[in-house]
């Protein structure tokens, strides 16, 4: 099993999410992070399942909402690099 890191960038990501989710409908925000739960567990049981993009890093897409979790991952870590909404620059995590 893997170790499953979110760089500070990627958890702020993730809370800029709920804070718009909580502007529209708080319970709207509860299913996103409930999305997020299920996405994050695949991820630790399957990450080879997830399609590279560029230079090995993967990507996760939730279900309901359109974003995508991108990762990286290590021998025994996976790293989440950024929570990106599908219409954005998909290239926005390699800065980070």
């Amino acid at each position: 099993m893997y170790n499953l890191t979110f760089l500070s960038i990627a958890n702020r990501d993730i809370q800029n999410i709920v804070s718009y989710y909580d502007d529209i409908n708080s319970t709207l925000s509860d299913v996103f992070l409930k999305e997020m739960e299920d996405t994050k567990s695949f991820i630790l049981q399957n990450p080879d399942a997830c399609p590279k993009r560029i230079r090995n890093i993967r990507v996760s897409y939730l279900k309901r909402f359109r974003y995508g979790v991108f990762f990286k991952r290590y021998k025994d870590e996976i790293i989440v690099i950024a929570v990106l909404h599908t219409s954005r620059n998909p290239e926005i995590w390699q800065k980070r």
